[in-house]
């Protein structure tokens, strides 16, 4: 970064106040996460021109710009239009094309007045280097369009600069927001979002509808916090647990800040009624979507294209990216198109607050798994997982014990004859691999205990539903 110094002035000493200045322009830049993907991307630095100026001259220059016929402290020129520290207008005209090294961006100028500043400080009780860092900082969020004309933006704006002359680092400003994944069933959401976390947060399974609820999972780097939500398969309900299902991902893509798309790469070339309603919704609320082209890796280049054409087509996308949920394949494309389209804002989460899903909730979808699995196409639809109990042992050397007991919960009589198999032989497979898989998921030696219980059309009633927390009343994000 190159400060440019201009002295027009004569009562203050301006080369000792330069490394105040200097260090308020390179803590704002900080907190600034657009400027370091312009620097990344376009390899370039950043200058700004400050200018120490008299009472006579900034009164001047307020009363030409701002038509406000009075002294002030300090004015920002910027050289771009920016809102709220994201660039609004392209830059590349304005980098040289020849430059050997990094080009130089000049971002504006900051008109400062020591004299008003000094009688500032002492109204405030500040020394005169707090109140020109102070106001600095102040001037620099202006350059890259931060306001106070309006309440909301003067909260904004008053909450970022704090934290950055207290040089709050936990509370920096960064891309941040809710992603949704959307789809119908069994696209890849939930390997995608396995995937992403490093964990095995959703079930996944050859059958569709697998996810129920929404899954939230929260990827953090230096540059961004994207928090993630695994969303149910969009289909055409038959039960009131559908409709609660369905109404959740409804809910999800409402308040999302971006929406991935998913699609298979063996999809036909056209787009189909349910991709068309999560369009739809989207275009509603002016929400960016980005459109993946799962399993891509198992059908040849050339025969995506014409998918890649028909969605095209249908719908400004901003972004159409191929992936492989599975390997991670095109992952990386995918967060660095997410991070241009969040807002800046403090992170929505702590650490710790990575998921919603519990170990006692990743029990109950590590059992259901196993029923999906190993039972008949009839059988899984109708399943839900109820945990009775789970206590837990932990007594150091000794390793972590943790005890299970839960209730199948289906739908039919028959149901449960095909659950608990010939001689209890099913349930018992069943047993078998989920306490492997449980036992594995939470490091601890699991014992578990099933039972099976017929409740009647319960998908399709309320208090069933709602004792499951699958029912629709209170849906938000988590």
């Amino acid at each position: 970064m190159q400060i440019i110094f201009h002295n027009k002035q004569r009562k203050y000493d301006a080369e000792r106040l330069q490394n105040t200045v200097e260090e308020a322009i390179e803590r704002t830049f900080a907190y600034i996460p657009a400027l370091e993907q312009i620097k990344s991307e376009h390899a370039t630095e950043f200058s700004v021109d400050v200018s120490f100026i008299s009472k006579n001259a900034i009164r001047e220059l307020n009363r030409a710009h701002r038509d406000i016929d009075r002294h002030t402290d300090i004015l920002s020129f910027p050289a771009f239009a920016w809102q709220d520290g994201r660039l609004q207008e392209d830059i590349r005209p304005w980098l040289p094309a020849d430059s050997e090294g990094p080009a130089s961006l000049f971002l504006g100028d900051l008109m400062i007045c020591l004299e008003v500043l000094d009688k500032q400080a002492e109204q405030y009780g500040n020394s005169l280097e707090e109140e020109l860092f102070f106001l600095v900082v102040h001037g620099v969020l202006h350059l890259v369009g931060y306001d106070h004309e309006l309440p909301a933006d003067e909260i904004n704006m008053k909450s970022l600069q704090d934290k950055i002359v207290s040089g709050d680092a936990s509370a920096r400003m960064l891309p941040c927001g809710y992603v949704v994944l959307a789809g119908r069933p069994n696209v890849g959401k939930s390997t995608l979002l396995n995937y992403l976390s490093g964990m095995t947060l959703a079930i996944t399974t050859p059958k569709p509808q697998t996810t129920r609820d929404l899954i939230r999972s929260v990827y953090t780097d230096d540059d961004c916090q994207i928090t993630f939500l695994d969303t149910p398969g969009f289909h055409k309900p038959k039960t009131s647990l559908g409709k609660a299902m369905l109404k959740s991902a409804r809910v999800a893509i409402r308040q999302a800040d971006v929406v991935v798309l998913m699609i298979e790469a063996s999809f036909k070339p056209f787009v189909a009624d349910l991709e068309k309603e999560i369009l739809k919704m989207a275009a509603e609320d002016d929400t960016p979507v980005i459109l993946l082209i799962n399993k891509s890796d198992i059908v040849v280049k050339e025969n995506i294209l014409p998918l890649i054409a028909a969605y095209n087509e249908a719908y400004p996308f901003k972004a159409i990216i191929p992936i492989t949920a599975t390997t991670g394949d095109g992952v990386e494309d995918m967060l660095k198109e997410i991070k241009k389209l969040l807002p800046i804002q403090e992170a929505l989460f702590q650490e710790g607050e990575e998921t919603n899903v519990t170990e006692r909730k990743l029990a109950e979808e590590m059992i259901r798994r196993e029923v999906l699995m190993q039972t008949q196409e009839e059988v899984p639809f109708g399943v839900a997982i109820v945990i009775d109990e789970f206590t837990e042992e932990s007594v150091p050397p000794e390793p972590r014990k943790v005890y299970i007991s839960a209730t199948i919960l289906c739908d039919k009589p028959s149901h449960k004859g095909i659950l608990v198999g010939r001689q209890g032989q099913r349930i018992k497979s069943i047993g078998t691999e989920a306490r492997a898989a449980i036992s594995e998921m939470l490091g601890a030696r699991v014992h578990l205990e099933l039972f099976v219980k017929v409740s009647q059309n319960w998908m399709n009633r309320p208090q069933d539903l709602a004792e499951l927390g699958l029912d629709s009343k209170t849906i938000e994000l988590p």
